[in-house]
């Protein structure tokens, strides 16, 4: 069982590899806002994680050596409240100043000694071994404190070597940055499993929800995600997946593939994919410059293409007289309505709105 020190340790290592759900997120960053030397601790701990996890990646891990740089930073953290202490958890003096655990132990030892000289039990000789106990005793403390955080920062060590070899599960509203330099935003209902091996043998996630990605560029390893009966392959690009009910995809900037056993499209930027479960074939909208504000950009675009495009955005089905599809339309919109939308593009083909129950079709006027 860990004690409250490795606790809080732990907990502050799990935030610093982002590793720590939301309620621990939570919980840490109260804790930095509680005492201003929370936030000093947490950067002495981020840099002592950094260089260590540097020389274990250039090679075997050195124990002497780590050793004497450990103690050599309890030591530091000793002498001065900027570094790195060890802390009685629950306990602080009148300043609200978290005092340490060997200064405490040292100072309580020769308040008995003098009570007890002062009662005539000792005479100088029993006092000075009595101190020099104290004293080995605080070094003692010393050295036990730093031995607990050697074996804490080794167990991290071999998680942030070995944590490539495992899978990583995200779940709820968050920004997860992946190893590869890719980032994804969660929706709160959105699960995202990192499968082992990311960024080493492969760039393979599993996504259940819906998550905006910012994938980095890597041809010789394609960013892979398995929506399950379907897969979105990815070379470098910035775009959002809703998986929840049914696919729908929109790209902000570059170019994906997204597929299945018997169909696959490759989509660039400014496109929104939506699958058509009832006739398990996908729809293709083009033009649009922000899928969540319906923002769409047309400039000499054929009314076949705008009409599909309002489709796939919309939710609708709109048709058109044959002779009106290849008429050439240039307009912008953002945020309308789909009947003000129907009503703009009709003005400029010289056609009617005709309204039938959900769906909507375009006319020539007589």
């Amino acid at each position: 069982m860990l004690t409250p020190d490795e606790a809080l340790y732990a907990l502050l290592c799990k935030y610093l590899l982002n590793e720590a759900d939301s309620n621990e997120q939570q919980w840490v960053n109260t804790w930095l806002r509680a005492n201003p030397e929370h936030p000093v601790l947490l950067a002495s701990l981020d840099k002592l994680l950094r260089a260590a996890a540097e020389q274990a990646v250039q090679g075997a891990m050195d124990t002497e050596t780590a050793w004497r740089l450990l103690s050599s930073r309890i030591d530091e953290g000793m002498g001065g409240r900027a570094g790195i202490g060890i802390y009685e958890v629950g306990e602080s003096n009148e300043a609200g100043v978290f005092e340490k655990e060997g200064e405490l132990d040292e100072e309580r030892e020769l308040d008995e000694l003098r009570d007890l000289n002062d009662m005539g039990s000792f005479n100088e000789r029993d006092e000075r071994l009595v101190h020099k106990g104290a004293n080995r005793s605080f070094k003692l403390t010393r050295w036990l404190a730093a031995a607990s955080i050697l074996l804490l920062i080794s167990a991290v060590l071999w998680f942030f070597i070995h944590q490539s070899e495992r899978q990583i599960n995200y779940n709820g509203a968050q920004l997860v940055k992946l190893d590869d330099g890719s980032s994804v935003r969660l929706d709160p209902a959105a699960q995202l499993q990192v499968l082992p091996g990311f960024g080493k043998k492969n760039r393979k996630v599993i996504l259940k929800g819906k998550a905006e990605f910012d994938v980095t560029t890597d041809a010789a390893h394609p960013f892979i995600i398995d929506l399950g009966n379907q897969a979105i392959t990815v070379l470098g690009t910035r775009f959002s997946v809703d998986n929840s009910h049914q696919l729908r995809v929109f790209i902000n900037s570059g170019k994906i593939k997204v597929s299945r056993e018997r169909d696959s499209v490759i989509l660039t930027a400014g496109m929104l994919l939506e699958e058509d479960s009832s006739k398990q074939q996908y729809q293709v909208g083009a033009h649009i410059k922000d899928a969540a504000t319906q923002a769409i950009v047309f400039k000499d675009t054929p009314l076949r293409e705008v009409l599909q495009t309002i489709n796939v955005l919309y939710h609708v089905n709109v048709s058109a007289d044959a002779d009106l599809m290849g008429l050439p339309v240039t307009a912008n919109y953002t945020g309308e309505s789909v009947q003000n939308v129907l009503e703009g593009i009709a003005y400029l083909s010289n056609a009617n709105v005709i309204i039938k129950g959900d769906d909507y079709e375009l006319r020539r006027q007589e």
